[in-house]
């Protein structure tokens, strides 16, 4: 005889079942036995056409490999399984009493089913004497990628629980899992971590064809990035009991503690195979704002208006979904404060109860003791709105500012497409224009300003304003038409509008800004406006005296400021000696006029010369005429000019 052969159906226990295994035994190596079979199968994990390699020499090892390993939701090929019972050796009188510890190692090429990357993984056991009821230590596992190193320990105690006298034990483990200093990335960059310490605990055991089980996980140190959410730094505990039955893990109960931010409970149900969730509860209690922000807030409206804001106080906070739609939402927010970083606005005090339901209206609320919008004091205000779904409604909204007010009428916007659309309606109520101007750092202006906007209407990232909208200013009207504004709340908004001036009062502009005196009227255009960025692009804009039975006198100080506006090339002709003896001259028409595109501007005036333009037409006795002689200047240099006459800084040569 040279071989023996064995077979069976299936040679199983606690913890593996082999199918069909066929084991031979050649008679010249009696050490060596081999074992041939259709499938070892360990838990859910299944081997398929194992080849198995028995030593059982002094030193009895057992070696399995195969192509492939079925272990969803990662593919397993060439793995290796190594068993080495290791007797110490003292020669001729190796004893069984003198047997060290078992080793068993398993290696194998690792991905996940979508992914395109294999990775190598490496882990070795120590063998307790009892392996189905003592436990396992793991100290030196390893997986490593391209993308990925994670070093990690594994602690492994089989547990038994009798369900009844009659009934059989209950498979369960007690696992501990610890991680050090781990990095890993995948494919997309939507998900990575780098240096992440920290332990798992979780225990499990079989419970009506599935498994029952509860974990601890305690992140010490390390930096988790999940689009879009970013944590970093330790000290988060995460608790979680549920239910495992193949497809789906129930998440009975999660707990997470995030310092600087609360603690947040959550239940769920996770399909395994598409990895999406069923349903998804999550609250939060008496959180601090400014970390539920941080954390989960900004990094969904990075690029929005909200997208960098300084925020303080508690909130409360619910949410609840089933497989990808929302199905309800709940914000309370507590004596908050909330500022934009660019200074744009903020609010200080502020409250808000805001539910939602898919199925059901619900009524929000809001308020805030004081605020700002850019510079401009907001008063105490408190909104109210019905929420129906992905739409909002409200009958009006009266915002106090300074000491008039904005009435904001006919609200309503709705979620359609991935985007917002909403229409408002408006009233300005008088404002004095002394605060106004002070609030925000403007020379000092007299009067009100008042107006109505129409219909300003929100759709596909565009602002459009239907009709005119009017303000009374300086005892005329200023106009604005045709407003449109590309997205706005984008990082490059892009304006169009027209606007018009009519009956302006000259005495009270010129008083305001200490421009020295113009009697008269003032009308002007700016017409095609663009703005990109909200910097002028190009623009027709011109301004000029109105014709009227009414005084027209310009002082000597504003010659010499209209001459400064003008730049280089710009002269008032009037005899040097005239000029010292007169505070004021007569005029018969201003005007000054800029064709933008791109930085250039083309200058104009009331009338053209052949080298140049007419500023100031004087008219009697004295009168004085100013002329500028440079028509194309760069808007950087107008802007200039501007603020150097108004700082009262120009030094004026008048010819």
């Amino acid at each position: 005889m040279t071989e023996i052969s064995l077979s069976a159906d299936s040679v199983f226990s606690d913890i593996f079942q082999l199918d069909k295994p066929h084991a031979v035994v050649n008679l010249h190596s009696k050490q060596q036995v081999k074992v041939y079979a259709e499938r070892l199968q360990v838990g859910d994990a299944k081997l398929d056409q194992p080849n198995i390699l028995l030593d059982i020499s002094a030193r009895p090892t057992a070696l399995i490999t195969s192509e492939q390993l079925q272990m969803p939701p990662y593919q397993v090929r060439h793995p290796k399984i190594f068993l080495d019972y290791g007797f110490l050796d003292h020669g001729a009188h190796t004893q069984r009493s003198e047997i060290r510890q078992p080793t068993l190692s398993f290696d194998a090429e690792v991905k996940a089913l979508q992914d395109e990357v294999w990775g190598t993984f490496h882990l070795n056991c120590l063998v307790p004497a009892q392996a189905a009821a003592q436990t396992w230590r793991c100290e030196d596992g390893l997986y490593h990628d391209v993308r990925s190193h994670v070093p990690f320990n594994v602690r492994l105690t089989p547990t038994w629980k009798e369900q009844d006298k009659s009934g059989p034990a209950a498979k369960g483990v007690d696992i501990e899992l610890a991680v050090h200093e781990a990095k890993f990335s995948d494919a997309a960059g939507l998900h990575a971590g780098d240096k992440l310490t920290g332990k798992v605990n979780l225990s499990a055991h079989e419970q009506d064809g599935g498994w029952r089980w509860q974990g601890v996980f305690q992140w010490q140190q390390g930096e988790l990035f999940w689009q879009p959410f970013y944590f970093a730094e330790g000290s988060k505990r995460f608790e979680i009991r549920g239910f495992y039955r193949e497809p789906y893990i129930d998440i009975e109960q999660a707990t997470l503690a995030l310092q600087g931010v609360g603690t947040l409970h959550s239940q769920s149900r996770i399909h395994l195979i598409n990895k999406q969730f069923e349903f998804l509860k999550v609250d939060a209690k008496e959180v601090d704002f400014n970390g539920v922000y941080q954390a989960f807030i900004q990094p969904l409206i990075p690029h929005s208006a909200f997208g960098h804001l300084n925020v303080s106080g508690k909130a409360d906070w619910s949410f609840e979904a089933k497989g990808l739609q929302p199905l309800k939402f709940h914000l309370n927010i507590t004596d908050a404060s909330v500022e934009d970083q660019l200074g744009k606005f903020g609010f200080s005090h502020f409250n808000a109860d805001i539910p939602w339901d898919y199925d059901h209206p619900r009524q929000i609320a809001m308020g805030y003791q004081s605020g700002h919008i850019l510079k401009i004091p907001l008063g105490a205000t408190r909104w109210q709105a019905e929420v129906n779904r992905f739409s909002i409604t409200a009958p009006r909204l009266q915002l106090p500012i300074l000491d008039g007010g904005l009435d904001v009428q006919d609200v309503s916007a709705a979620w359609i497409n991935q985007s917002m659309v909403w229409h408002v309606k408006m009233d300005l109520q008088p404002i004095s224009m002394t605060s106004f101007s002070q609030a925000l750092g403007w020379p000092t202006m007299r009067g009100q300003i008042s107006g109505t906007i129409p219909l300003v209407t929100y759709a596909n990232h565009e602002l459009r304003m239907m009709g005119d909208m009017q303000f009374k200013l300086f005892n005329g009207m200023v106009g604005m038409s045709d407003l449109d504004i590309d997205d706005p709340l984008g990082a490059v908004p892009k304006l169009h509008a027209n606007f018009t001036m009519r009956e302006i009062d000259l005495g009270e502009i010129t008083r305001t800004f200490n421009f020295g005196s113009i009697s008269g009227k003032l009308e002007g255009d700016i017409k095609h406006l663009r703005l990109q960025n909200w910097k002028p692009v190009s623009m027709d804009a011109s301004v000029r005296t109105a014709d009227g039975p009414f005084e027209k006198k310009i002082s000597q100080r504003a010659v010499e400021n209209i001459t400064a506006l003008g730049g280089e090339g710009t002269a008032a002709a009037l005899q040097r000696t005239f000029l010292r003896f007169f505070k004021e001259f007569g005029y018969e028409k201003i005007g000054l006029s800029c064709e933008l595109r791109g930085d250039i501007c083309k200058m104009g005036g009331v009338e053209p010369l052949p080298d140049g333009f007419v500023i100031v037409k004087g008219k009697g006795a004295p009168s004085v005429n100013v002329n500028g002689y440079t028509q194309y200047v760069s808007w950087k240099d107008v802007l200039g000019r501007m603020q150097r006459v108004t700082d009262s800084n120009s030094k004026i040569i008048i010819d």
